[in-house]
């Protein structure tokens, strides 16, 4: 049995757009500290491109967690911390915040050590930023390098949640 999901098409997407934000919405009224929710939220202003909506989900979602005392220490065991990481500097790059996005995921290189999709995101937020100002490429074509070659070391990881094919090879 084959099964396919076209739930992402284009069609889908409009038919169906504020649907979960309304549901996220209400499970956030009952749960505002609720990371994992505030990590949904982003990811579905994302969807639409909704860059800075999903920024501030994603930044929220991070705040929770690390100024969580019991929880920091675990962030790495959250299945999804990896990609919330990914995805929020993906949005960082969009709205051309490079140097907050660069300075969040320094922080993040223990934590995202065994992620591709991390260095792959790293990658290309500093090839944005050197076709942005190409008088930092010196600096910045170095780093790039050094992202990628990261991702073939480490290779696919469909194992981690929001893994996306492609980025270790």
């Amino acid at each position: 049995l084959q099964v396919g999901h076209d739930g992402d098409r284009a069609q889908a997407l409009a038919s169906k757009r504020g649907r979960n934000r309304q549901l996220l919405r209400l499970a956030l009224e009952s749960a505002p500290d609720d990371a994992y929710l505030w990590y949904q939220l982003g990811k579905d202003c994302a969807v639409y491109d909704e860059d800075a909506a999903a920024e501030q989900g994603f930044a929220r979602a991070v705040e929770l967690l690390v100024e969580a005392p019991s929880e920091t220490c675990r962030l790495s065991a959250l299945p999804w911390w990896n990609d919330l990481v990914a995805r929020r500097l993906f949005s960082l790059k969009r709205l051309k915040q490079q140097q907050q996005a660069l300075d969040f995921a320094l922080g993040q290189l223990a934590l995202c050590a065994e992620s591709p999709d991390f260095f792959f995101a790293l990658g290309d937020l500093l090839l944005d930023w050197a076709a942005d100002e190409p008088a930092r490429g010196e600096e910045l074509l170095p780093m790039i390098e050094q992202a990628w070659r990261q991702c073939l070391l480490l290779g696919e990881r469909p194992d981690q949640v929001g893994a996306v094919a492609g980025r270790g090879s």
